[in-house]
């Protein structure tokens, strides 16, 4: 019985952590251009470059960018398919249990996240 709790216990969690990253992935990528941007102005500035070569560097730039691009596609594309993959051995497991067992987990899920809930709201307050 434990190990069948503990089972489903990690399913849950791997999918809320997939999930989790995902929306971080963003806010990151935002704050990476952001830094990216101001390095470039700054060493554009503390080594005087000149027009030229700050458009020699910015094709540079757009040329690796859009391979960059192409690349955060495909890891997206495989993200999407983890992510079905980790639904669809959710849901083989999910079949594997009884009624009361998934009730249970159900329970279980329910505990962990009010208590994550709780323990985040505390975190807010001693900040």
């Amino acid at each position: 019985m434990k190990k069948i709790i503990f089972v489903g216990a990690l399913v849950f969690s791997s999918t809320f952590a997939f999930t989790q990253s995902k929306c971080e992935d963003l806010k990151d990528h935002d704050k990476k251009e952001e830094k990216v941007k101001e390095m470039r102005d700054r060493m554009a500035k503390e080594l005087n470059l000149t027009e030229d070569q700050i458009k020699k560097i910015n094709l540079i730039e757009d040329k690796y960018k859009s391979r960059e691009n192409e690349l955060r596609k495909k890891s997206e594309e495989l993200r999407q398919q983890i992510h079905q993959l980790k639904e669809d051995k959710k849901s083989e497991i999910n079949k594997v249990f009884t009624e009361e067992q998934r009730q249970k987990l159900k329970k279980i899920k329910e505990d962990m996240h009010n208590k994550k809930h709780l323990h985040k709201q505390g975190k807010k307050f001693h900040s």
